[in-house]
């Protein structure tokens, strides 16, 4: 318990600090006496969750962040904390976007994780690099690219046979060709995402040679793929049942 009101003392000292708040307006705010919040933080007082809850409150901050024992890499780098990246993320459309995208892969990562302890898949690698692919899966000796998209959110992208899944490149091309249209070569599967629609991180898979071609198009990928609300021949429930169109396709 020492140490724990020690980390518990130092988080709200410098909570207090970074809004600009003497102890003794911090203690008229949760109602307590400067010298009990002088305690606190130095350590020698013991609270209990009213307090801490009071305490939150006035600090502007989760219960959590008071007993927070570390901080993340990036709240580090960027001199903050976990509750200010999450607010910033909040009040960005674009940011909630990039983000969920981002945990599309993580948890497809976890996926991908168990499929190799289990050893269905030998081994994969997350990229982060916008000319490869969001993940290479290695079976085999096999290597097999895969691309990670949420399906669209929203009522205007349900439709009767299924969901909408935006299939194009963030930025256009550096020299100029064609726009953000994907090739239908340039990756092997693609995992659809489905947590926009079923508030889940469950994924669809298909194998890219099985996706739909732009009208008048014969090697480019058309942007907006539907997808089923159950699996058929094109979107397959595992990536394996995937990977086995691709290898029929070849």
């Amino acid at each position: 318990m020492g140490n724990l009101n020690k980390i518990l003392g130092s988080n709200i000292r410098k909570l207090r600090k970074r809004l600009g708040l003497t102890q003794e307006q911090l203690a008229s705010k949760v109602k307590r006496h400067p010298t009990y919040i002088s305690g606190i933080e130095r350590g020698t007082r013991n609270i209990t969750i009213k307090v801490l809850d009071d305490l939150a409150v006035a600090l502007e901050v989760l219960p959590s962040e008071l007993i927070n024992t570390g901080k993340y890499k990036l709240e580090k780098e960027w001199k903050c904390t976990k509750d200010d990246i999450i607010n910033a993320v909040s009040a960005g459309f674009r940011a909630q976007v990039d983000v969920k995208g981002k945990l599309a892969e993580l948890f497809l990562s976890y996926l991908l994780k168990q499929l190799k302890e289990n050893r269905i898949i030998d081994d994969f690698r997350w990229n982060d690099k916008d000319s490869e692919p969001d993940f290479i899966v290695i079976i085999q000796g096999n290597e097999y690219n895969l691309e990670c998209k949420n399906v669209r959110s929203g009522e205007k992208m349900l439709r009767e046979d299924g969901y909408r899944l935006e299939v194009q490149k963030t930025r256009n091309s550096k020299d100029g060709s064609n726009t953000r249209s994907y090739r239908i070569d340039e990756f092997d599967l693609v995992a659809a995402c489905l947590f926009n629609q079923v508030g889940k991180w469950d994924y669809l898979f298909a194998a890219t040679k099985k996706l739909e071609l732009k009208k008048g198009a014969t090697n480019l990928l058309k942007t907006m793929q539907p997808i089923p609300f159950e699996p058929n021949d094109t979107w397959r429930p595992t990536l394996l049942e995937a990977i086995r169109d691709f290898d029929e396709t070849r």
